[in-house]
């Protein structure tokens, strides 16, 4: 009962409305590595059109807009406060070529085949339906186009989980709280390797593959439309 509590609350967009500056704060320098690594993995060419679902404060799609400056950057979340604070931090480093929107990954509100890459970190389990939210990053994908999806990982080695949490130490936080609810709350109530694959190859999506980055508790599949 409790872990669905909390889990229920995790996925709340009030509480990430109201909680989602102390999560900014502290999650650019817990997924630094991991954006970075994203970033110059999308090998874009050209005038690449690019779409970050669930982009919270706009971390990732910033760098990917930084590193491929001839292309153009779509960030789009649910949180009408992320939104805003992404805002903000794309004024303060004054980037040109990206912009973000509110917008529900239900429901995505651009035509299909808009988008050369499509990207999402951190956000499908937070989704009431993942498979129909990735259904509609496929949708506004083009042929052929890549599809990036990362996740924490709910088989993630304890190890590695406890390094992580090792980035979000702060006076407000009690250690053993705060590993007990990422262990059973937020990367217990996610997806393993093999169901992220899974929904993937149930989207539509082929050449599903998966990889990750040495130490990190995400599990990243990238896949292409067919």
């Amino acid at each position: 009962m409790l872990t669905a509590i909390l889990t229920g609350l995790r996925d709340s967009r009030l509480v990430w409305d109201l909680l989602g500056p102390l999560y900014n704060h502290r999650i650019h320098h817990a997924l630094h590595e991991l954006f970075e690594h994203i970033a110059r993995d999308l090998s874009l060419q050209g005038n690449a059109q690019v779409l970050d679902v669930g982009a919270g404060p706009g971390h990732l799609a910033l760098r990917v807009a930084e590193l491929h400056p001839s292309s153009t950057v779509t960030g789009v979340d649910f949180s009408p406060m992320q939104v805003r604070a992404a805002r903000r931090l794309q004024r303060s480093r004054e980037i040109g070529n990206c912009r973000f929107s509110k917008a529900n990954a239900m429901h995505l509100p651009f035509d299909e085949a808009r988008f050369d890459a499509v990207v999402s970190v951190g956000s499908i389990k937070h989704w009431p339906d993942p498979l129909q939210g990735i259904r509609e990053m496929v949708r506004v994908l083009r042929p052929g186009g890549l599809l990036l999806v990362s996740e924490t990982d709910r088989e993630a080695a304890q190890d590695d989980l406890e390094r992580f949490m090792e980035r979000f130490t702060a006076w407000y936080l009690w250690n053993p709280l705060l590993l007990w609810g990422l262990r059973r709350i937020v990367f217990g109530q996610s997806f393993s390797e093999g169901q992220l694959m899974k929904l993937l190859e149930r989207s539509g999506s082929r050449e599903v593959q998966a990889h990750r980055l040495e130490g990190c508790p995400y599990v990243i599949v990238k896949a292409r439309r067919g």
